[in-house]
């Protein structure tokens, strides 16, 4: 089985020369993991622990005098269809990014300075070794959210090790810091999704909004109605209502659609863009294979009446290792301990794993 790597990654090269000016390396102690999941349970859960919550990781300051920024669809300096000659660069740096973004602040955090933005959001990006895709999405997502007048910052989740990827999790794992930086809400972003088109809200949606619905490897058609994946964006306190990604997915698939049916378990409704305005372009990579597909078809026939105990309210299933703010975005590498073997071979769900869950909902801490 894979291995798992007892260091981090050393930091990347092209940007530690930028780090020295601002860098915020920020460990979790476990008093603070719990305090933090705490704050994030379900507002119907049966017992809810008051805690102090933690210290916020930006500085905010009062804006009374400005007014509101103008709102979709009434802003002018949206362009409609976005040129995407930037997907074919193959190996754009970060240092070359920050270059043509200067008004960043760290944490790749911008904000009008005219008027007071209506939608403070942050993008989580799960990512794993995709390191030219990851430059080149934020490359091209800052112009498109600048002139959306977002408060916007980007929050980048790793796994830490490299063993099967649980992204669930990691998902998890970032919302916790979301919640620290104060937003309202989040968007769940893959790294290999572009939108083609800047009049598709990036802000916060009434209801769970699927913006990334229209992708150009699926033909841009919608093939089923709860599917959430590529770009998902969330208010804070229905992300908390569904209880957050589920945990129980490992390597690659299942868990957004288990998200959809969540959502529609609680009654929310999908909202989607335009079909035109809300194309996307997902670039061009090898393929990854889901490493057991009938473990995953089970968990989604469950997915309806699973989540009340899996998912965010779950304690000791993830722990933040390291968080460090660099020039573009929070970095945040996370531990999300060991898959069951049977993930590993394509056999059945042991029955015993979901009647577990059902029965003992508090989680296992990581050993």
């Amino acid at each position: 089985s894979p291995r798992r790597t007892d260091k981090l990654p050393a930091e990347r090269n092209d940007t530690a020369e930028m780090e020295r000016d601002d860098r915020l390396n920020w460990e979790f102690g476990d008093e603070n993991v719990l305090a933090a999941r705490q704050l994030m349970m379900p507002v119907n859960a049966s017992s809810v622990t008051t805690v102090r919550p933690p210290p916020p990781l930006e500085t905010t300051s009062t804006s009374e005098t400005l007014p509101l920024c103008p709102d979709l669809p009434d802003i002018k300096e949206l362009e409609g269809p976005m040129q995407q000659a930037v997907l074919l660069i193959q190996n754009i740096k970060e240092t070359e990014v920050l270059r043509h973004h200067t008004y960043l602040k760290p944490g790749g955090h911008w904000k009008p300075s005219h008027c007071v933005a209506r939608h403070k959001v942050a993008v989580i990006v799960p990512f794993r070794d995709r390191q030219s895709h990851l430059s080149r999405l934020l490359d091209f997502l800052v112009p498109l959210l600048k002139r959306q007048m977002l408060d916007f910052r980007f929050i980048v989740t790793e796994q830490y090790g490299n063993d099967l990827f649980n992204k669930g999790r990691i998902m998890n794992a970032a919302f916790e810091v979301a919640q620290r930086l104060g937003v309202n809400c989040v968007i769940f972003h893959d790294v290999d999704m572009f939108p083609q088109n800047d009049r598709n809200p990036y802000g916060c949606p009434d209801s769970p909004r699927h913006i990334g619905a229209f992708v150009s490897n699926l033909g841009y058609q919608l093939w089923y109605d709860y599917i959430v994946g590529g770009a998902l964006a969330i208010r804070m306190e229905h992300y908390i209502a569904v209880n957050g990604y589920s945990n129980m997915y490992w390597a690659w698939g299942g868990e957004d659609d288990d998200m959809g049916k969540r959502i529609f378990a609680l009654n929310f409704t999908i909202e989607r863009p335009h079909p035109i305005e809300g194309r996307f372009t997902m670039l061009k990579h090898v393929k990854r294979k889901r490493t057991a597909p009938k473990l995953i078809y089970k968990l989604l026939d469950s997915a309806g009446t699973r989540w009340p105990y899996d998912g965010l309210n779950e304690t000791g299933l993830w722990k933040i290792v390291k968080i460090t703010r660099r020039p573009l975005y929070y970095h945040m590498y996370v531990d999300v301990g060991q898959p069951p073997e049977a993930w590993r071979i394509d056999g059945d769900l042991p029955e015993t794993t979901v009647a577990a869950k059902a029965a003992a909902p508090a989680a296992a801490p990581i050993v």
